[in-house]
């Protein structure tokens, strides 16, 4: 039976050290946390983690098909990086997370799809920050009318930065280990789910 999960997504799926400039461990990032969990569970599954710092969800839509290959689901972590750039839109963001919906239901992979989390205003600018909740409503809408499982990191993270995000020195964007535990946690019931 196929227990495989393919992560696919930004420097917040490959866990990414901010003030350092480097990724961090790859244990420490959400995918390999979800699979320890899945291990003590008794749900054993291997979860590949395929996230690149700075890729867009155009990224993830050109190279869907061969870095989800042999997956029985697929998490999607786009928007952080196409939310900050002033010549991405949110529809074309919709439009390519929506292919790549449309490309795994023809592979026969479940898909779920990881809000956009928040970051500090500083990062990026207060105009981008105030788009957030836009994009991330975008974001549930398509979710909902394809039928895909979409998680919410915006509503999740935007209260505690100091817990959630790893930065010190630079404006807070990228996740902390105890954040990326916390994704593997609120993707985790319903990886449960499709592994059935």
């Amino acid at each position: 039976m196929n227990r495989t999960i393919v992560a696919l997504g930004d420097g917040n799926t490959r866990y990414f050290l901010g003030d350092e400039g480097k990724c961090g461990p790859l244990e420490q990032a959400w995918p390999a946390q979800m699979e320890a969990i899945l291990a003590a569970l008794g749900a054993k599954a291997a979860v590949r983690n395929e996230g690149v710092p700075g890729e867009t969800a155009s990224d993830g839509r050109e190279n869907f098909a061969a870095r989800s290959a042999g997956a029985k689901l697929c998490v999607l972590g786009f928007g952080m990086e196409d939310i900050r750039r002033p010549d991405r839109t949110m529809a074309a963001y919709l439009d390519e997370m929506a292919d790549m919906f449309r490309q795994a239901r023809e592979q026969g992979t479940w898909i779920i799809a990881l809000g956009i989390p928040w970051f500090d205003k500083n990062y990026a600018g207060e105009l981008v920050q105030s788009r957030l909740p836009k994009w991330n409503a975008g974001l549930s809408q398509l979710c909902e009318e394809r039928n895909v499982p979409f998680v919410d990191l915006y509503r999740a993270f935007r209260d505690d930065p100091d817990r959630w995000y790893g930065e010190r020195k630079l404006p807070r964007h990228n996740l902390s280990a105890a954040g990326e535990r916390k994704v593997a946690e609120m993707v985790l019931p319903w990886a449960l789910r499709m592994l059935r």
